[in-house]
């Protein structure tokens, strides 16, 4: 049975969240809620209980430098998280450059030998970046969310063992469609990046046309499965 999940949703930011969190209820959706800074996160997952919805402790990467008094947060809440983002890197402005650099970094070396930990990453204008730091020695899992890189960084990106997770409007790319063959179909997941992306009428509808693309172009294919091995 395909069941749904959400391995990128953003929660906080939604119009009607308890509408939200009704529907991820009734759709019985797997969704990691991913938050934007330490103190979204500590606040959310204390207020919000749900047996569908895991919180992921975050730090957006173009909000570091507006918000440098929540590391040391970061840095303390980090130890009891199992699920983290958003964090990454975003070269879109690179003004705040070394500030990501330095704080994606750090984050990396906390993490790198925690084999519990799921990371899903920004990488806009910064794959080659983010795999540089990550390096080869690793025992997270990291999820590539909206990749958007070439084909030689997503070859590395596979190839050093991570995950890509799909999203609705970037199987409306051109350029996604001719990468999403070289995915192997067991490093494929689902994410919707909501409010981020164009809706297909609700949160479950969106997971389940992104799914149906998917499968046209992946057949027999098992995205519940590759879910199910993240969270081992």
């Amino acid at each position: 049975m395909e069941y749904l999940y959400d391995t990128h949703f953003h929660l906080d930011l939604q119009k009607d969240r308890f509408a939200a969190i009704r529907e991820i209820e009734q759709q019985q959706i797997y969704t990691i809620a991913v938050t934007n800074l330490p103190d979204l996160y500590r606040k959310e997952s204390v207020e919000l209980r749900s047996k569908y919805i895991r919180f992921a402790l975050g730090f957006h990467p173009e909000l570091i430098h507006l918000y440098k008094k929540q590391i040391p947060m970061m840095w303390n809440l980090l130890p009891y998280a199992r699920y983290i983002g958003e964090i990454g890197l975003d070269f879109v402005d690179t003004t705040y450059k070394e500030d990501q650099i330095a704080f994606f970094s750090e984050l990396i070396e906390r993490c790198r030998y925690d084999e519990d930990k799921i990371l899903t990453i920004h990488s806009r204008r910064a794959v080659r970046q983010v795999l540089q730091i990550i390096g080869k020695d690793f025992r997270f899992k990291p999820i590539l969310h909206w990749f958007t890189g070439s084909k030689g960084e997503l070859f590395d990106a596979i190839e050093t063992g991570f995950y890509i997770s799909v999203n609705l409007s970037m199987m409306e790319s051109r350029k996604f469609l001719t990468l999403l063959p070289l995915i192997p179909k067991n490093r494929l997941l689902l994410e919707t990046d909501s409010p981020f992306t164009r809706n297909w009428d609700t949160h479950s509808g969106t997971l389940k046309k992104t799914t149906q693309l998917i499968v046209e172009c992946q057949e027999d294919i098992n995205l519940w499965d590759n879910f199910k091995t993240i969270l081992v």
